[in-house]
């Protein structure tokens, strides 16, 4: 969700075992990332297949569990986000997403989802394997789902915030960002702090934003 002056962060590619074992840290700047294999990752690209598909009743929650052969991750996404997951159990899917954590598991926001061939799987664990060695699987322990419920900024919301912040060169004030965003303003802040912890804006002064 970058603005168009701003390099947009690398999706790397890693086992799916590699990418829940990983530790999540603020840097010196004050930035979430993750550490992977030594590298300090925002954006993964997976190649799997879809082994369970969770929707709450009202759909506005949903998650799918990936398995790549090396371990399991789930696909989060709320509201209008999870039309992004359009997939069933058994497909062979690429998911392209931001990596977050919640009460101590690693998932994915998803940006992309396709649906792929069994060989582009193939080829995937080809390349993992001479790039990394092979990975003996690890199961997904997943606790009875409750933390989906709450409410997380969608990727649509999130990229409003931003082209709202963008469209002005210099510092945006908050009050004014919130007023014209037409949102809760507990949703613009808390996709504020994101945006702050992902490196796309920071917070001049007090009270106002401005794009990196």
């Amino acid at each position: 969700m970058a603005n168009a002056g701003q390099k947009r962060q690398t999706a790397f590619i890693f086992w799916i075992k590699d990418i829940i074992s990983a530790a999540s840290f603020i840097d010196p700047v004050g930035f979430k990332s993750f550490n992977v294999i030594d590298k300090n990752v925002r954006r993964v690209n997976v190649i799997a297949a879809v082994v369970d598909i969770y929707e709450n009743a009202d759909k506005k929650y949903k998650a799918v569990t990936l398995d790549d052969g090396s371990g399991q991750v789930r696909a989060k996404a709320w509201e209008e986000d999870v039309s992004v997951l359009d997939a069933s159990v058994g497909d062979i899917v690429l998911l392209v997403g931001l990596l977050h954590e919640s009460a101590g598991e690693i998932f994915i926001r998803p940006e992309i989802m396709k649906k792929m061939s069994a060989e582009w799987a193939f080829a995937r664990r080809q390349y993992l394997n001479s790039v990394y060695g092979e990975k003996k699987a690890e199961a997904l322990e997943v606790k009875e789902e409750t933390i989906g419920e709450a409410l997380e900024p969608t990727m649509e919301a999130r990229g409003k915030v931003v082209s709202l912040i963008s469209s002005d060169e210099g510092m945006v004030n908050v009050e004014e960002l919130i007023a014209k965003s037409g949102m809760p303003s507990k949703l613009v802040e808390k996709i504020l702090d994101e945006l702050i912890k992902d490196g796309e804006i920071f917070r001049p002064k007090a009270g106002f934003v401005q794009a990196i």
